[in-house]
């Protein structure tokens, strides 16, 4: 991973087919997450489909996806084909307050106004020249790397790879007005029934469920059900709810600063404060009393790391 404390870039991330030796794929580090970067995704090559919140698309070569980060999301690549991929989060704080230092905060709208948008089709030119900026941000991060302390020559470094990335977000701003497509669902019938079943849970995980009692809502049966939702999201269905617990538990730490973790814990469909402390520092890499006082920020860069480096 490229980073610095605000900023982190992976660039065309492979994985690939279990019998190549040089690229290993890890099933484990493609699960469905949320956080609180913006994130741009560009998906290079492969056979993948991609998790947004409770909508499942399959993905073209050269797609970008623009995102605020909060929403359930995440790719469920095809284990047997290479997969290759791009991704830059970003904090939200620190870009706004320096793209209101420029009066342009318009070119934040794709990530504030629209939430989660697809941009498909892209004109070769103008993808060439988004190809050519993770390039130079690539070779920038890779020199900062050998100036580990905050020198004046990593502090332009720094302030070179801000620039173009400011220069990225004047392109996707403006492929937003013409290249924004509806996010596409599925059309087989199976990533229709996935979708029927994410959009039960997304009303019903609060609740204290089991695959049985999904099932007998559904009207489908348990083992059909559990099978076509990991083959289509890459994860189980008491794994998706989980992820919508601790979405939701995350929600209330942010918004509700008086509630208790016990109250969180119980509103989110969590039975305790220890159960729901012990998911969520599996998850995020901190506890919810961590978290909520933000006193070490670096613990949600360490979430973004295990999930994107190989």
């Amino acid at each position: 991973m490229d980073k610095f404390e605000n900023f982190h870039f992976f660039y065309r991330r492979m994985g690939a087919n279990l019998n190549e030796k040089d690229y290993l794929f890890h099933s484990q580090d493609f699960y469905v997450h949320s956080h609180d970067y913006f994130e741009i995704y560009m998906f290079h090559r492969g056979d993948c489909k991609y998790l947004l919140n409770n909508q499942i698309i399959q993905l073209h070569e050269n797609d970008i996806i623009v995102m605020n980060g909060s929403a359930l999301h995440g790719p469920a690549p095809n284990h047997n084909v290479p997969y290759e991929r791009s991704v830059i989060n970003f904090s939200p704080e620190w870009i706004r307050a320096i793209i209101n230092r420029l009066n342009v905060p318009e070119i934040l709208t794709p990530f504030n106004q629209l939430e989660n948008i697809l941009l498909r089709d892209i004109c070769p030119k103008k993808f060439e020249e988004i190809q050519g900026l993770l390039k130079k941000i690539h070779e920038k991060q890779l020199t900062m790397m050998s100036h580990t302390e905050l020198t004046i020559e990593r502090r332009m470094l720094e302030g070179v790879t801000t620039t173009l990335l400011i220069e990225l977000l004047f392109i996707i701003y403006e492929l937003t007005k013409t290249q924004v497509v509806p996010v596409p669902t599925g059309k087989n019938h199976k990533i229709m029934q996935v979708n029927e079943i994410m959009t039960w849970i997304d009303y019903h995980y609060h609740e204290n469920l089991s695959l049985d009692q999904i099932s007998e809502q559904l009207h489908i049966s348990k083992y059909y059900m559990s099978r076509i939702f990991k083959s289509v999201t890459g994860i189980t269905i008491m794994q998706y709810m989980m992820r919508r617990k601790l979405l939701r538990a995350k929600y209330l730490l942010d918004i509700y600063p008086e509630k208790s973790v016990l109250d969180v814990a119980l509103e989110s469909g969590f039975v305790s404060a220890a159960h729901f402390s012990r998911k969520f520092r599996k998850f995020y890499y901190v506890t919810p009393s961590e978290y909520r006082s933000r006193e070490n920020k670096g613990d949600m860069s360490s979430m973004l790391r295990n999930y994107y480096e190989l």
